[in-house]
């Protein structure tokens, strides 16, 4: 499993499989529940196992502790903005 987290879009996906491939994700479906401060989809495979869950809102919707895991496989940023390598 793995996070990832658009911070400019606040969209996270969580990845319950290596790799979604092209197409994989046959159906989804959305998660509705009043109040919400965001929507949550849930991706299926044609075999109608959960592949990944994407978060719209996820900054309202995740605890920081689950938004911090999706930094933590990213490269560290120079304090000047430059990129690394």
């Amino acid at each position: 499993m793995r996070i990832e987290h658009d911070d400019e879009n606040d969209v996270a996906y969580i990845y319950l499989v290596d790799e979604i491939r092209p197409g994989e994700a046959d159906s989804q479906f959305l998660v509705e529940r009043e109040g919400m401060p965001g929507e949550i989809v849930l991706d299926f495979d044609a075999g109608g196992r959960l592949l990944g869950i994407e978060v719209l809102g996820a900054a309202a919707i995740l605890r920081p502790e689950v938004l911090a895991l999706a930094n933590e496989d990213e490269p560290p940023s120079d304090p000047y903005g430059f990129p690394p390598g």
